[in-house]
């Protein structure tokens, strides 16, 4: 085989072998997007959460104040 034809294949070989590490470089960079995803929807409903449960204290601290004024008026 002629050395224009080896070096020719190798450099197709090589360009191949370029194109597949970039596919594999752009899967590893986009492989983990919806688990992501899935964890800022988490943390945005666990802080919803908190807060739903703060407000409801808060609502059962003005409640139970309330009444406490009108069961014992010292």
């Amino acid at each position: 085989m002629p050395i224009t034809t080896i070096i020719i294949l190798s450099a197709i070989a090589a360009a191949f072998v370029l194109f597949g590490a970039v596919l594999a470089w752009g899967k590893m960079q986009t492989r983990h997007l919806g688990r992501d995803q899935q964890r800022a929807r988490k943390s945005a409903q666990a802080s919803n959460s908190v807060r739903v449960i703060q407000a409801k204290a808060q609502l059962t601290g003005a409640t139970n104040t309330g009444r406490s004024e009108e069961i014992a008026p010292n």
